[in-house]
């Protein structure tokens, strides 16, 4: 059985992709298609349908907000 869920963060493709080949495995087996994530609202409030074997939790979708955010530079600076 498949439950879809709607991710409502702005989340980079690459990143949710990442984070479902993590908790499920491959999108694709030889018995079929395990999870999938399509875009349903792109901009600055963009939304994702994803299809995966179970819902993905609110806490996961905060983990998936985080992940999705750039992270800061470390700057090197000389100190004599």
């Amino acid at each position: 059985m498949s439950y879809t869920t709607a991710i409502k963060y702005d989340v980079l493709e690459s990143v949710l992709k990442a984070w479902l080949l993590e908790q499920f495995g491959p999108g694709e087996t030889e018995y079929g298609t395990v999870w999938t994530c399509q875009l349903v609202a792109a901009g600055h409030s963009s939304m994702w349908q994803v299809t995966a074997p179970r819902e993905i939790t609110s806490d996961e979708q905060d983990q998936l907000r985080i992940r999705a955010q750039p992270r800061r530079r470390r700057t090197f600076d000389r100190r004599g």
